[in-house]
């Protein structure tokens, strides 16, 4: 397994890695009748979104996807893709529904690095939880000090399984690839 790409989300004009979410699902291909497929083990979904919040609203703005039969998104065409991704959209300005919490982060620990999933919320200096109803922005709040202090408690929690038991093993793989979070 590798780490996995992570949605983006453009907030106060800098991007920031989705580690974390609650509430409702984001949006996916699949709500637009697309059904992604895995081509790297960097991106077993298929597919990578970018959000944008523009004047508190949660817009989809882009989506990288691996499929067969792309069809056109808010009227909008795709484009073949890169290396990664067969195709990619873009410009969608796709208003979300969205109701929930995201944890969103940058500034990367590279000695914190994982390499299985999404990284810990712990491997970031900067995390910040946007509260959604709606799709528009209701608050915000800024948990790097908290995420601070528990990464100084223990800068390897969650870097690892707890034991080399079969069972212990399968549930670490399975909280790497979650967006679950709770401090």
């Amino acid at each position: 397994m590798t780490n996995q790409i992570p949605d983006e989300f453009i907030f106060n004009n800098e991007p920031f890695s989705l580690i974390g979410l609650k509430g409702q699902k984001l949006l996916t291909p699949e709500n637009f009748g697309i059904t992604p497929y895995f081509s790297c083990t960097a991106c077993w979904r298929g597919y990578v979104m970018r959000y944008v919040f523009i004047n508190d609203l949660l817009i989809l703005d882009a989506m990288q996807v691996n499929t067969n039969d792309p069809p056109k998104i808010n009227g909008i065409e795709s484009k073949p893709g890169g290396r990664l991704f067969k195709y990619i959209y873009e410009n969608l300005n796709y208003k979300t529904n969205f109701t929930g919490k995201v944890l969103l982060a940058k500034d990367f620990i590279q000695s914190m690095y994982v390499h299985m999933g999404f990284q810990r919320p712990i491997a970031f200096k900067t995390v910040v939880e946007i509260t959604v109803e709606n799709g528009e922005i209701i608050s915000l709040k800024d948990l790097s000090m908290k995420i601070e202090g528990i990464r100084n408690q223990d800068i390897n929690k969650g870097a690892h399984p707890s034991s080399n038991a079969q069972k212990d093993i399968e549930e670490w793989v399975k909280q790497t690839f979650s967006l679950d979070y709770d401090f």
